[in-house]
C-alpha cells in the first residue's frame, strides 16, 4: 500500500447506514453469502451493496473497496 490519495475525496462520501454496515463486514473474513445472513437480506442485495460500492469509489474489487475505507477511515480493523 502506497501514499496514494484515494481517488475521491472522502468528504464526498456519503454512506447508509447499511452500506457502512456491509463495508464493515466485507473488511472481514467472512463470504458475501455470510454477510447476507448477517445482515438478514438476500446475497442479491449484498451484490447490490458491493456493485454500488465499487462504483461510488472506483474500484474493481474486494481488496480495492477494504484498501479504499481503510485508507478513508471508513473502517477500524
Amino acid at each position: 500500500m502506497n501514499n496514494r490519495p484515494p481517488k475521491r475525496p472522502l468528504n464526498a462520501v456519503q454512506l447508509k447506514p447499511r452500506e457502512r454496515h456491509f463495508l464493515q463486514l466485507a473488511c472481514s473474513e467472512l463470504t458475501y453469502v455470510q454477510i447476507a445472513d448477517q445482515m438478514c437480506v438476500s446475497p442479491r442485495t449484498v451484490d447490490g451493496y458491493r456493485e454500488a460500492l465499487f462504483e461510488r469509489f472506483q474500484v474493481k474489487s474486494r481488496v480495492g473497496l477494504v484498501v479504499y475505507a481503510m485508507r478513508g477511515g471508513l473502517v477500524v480493523l
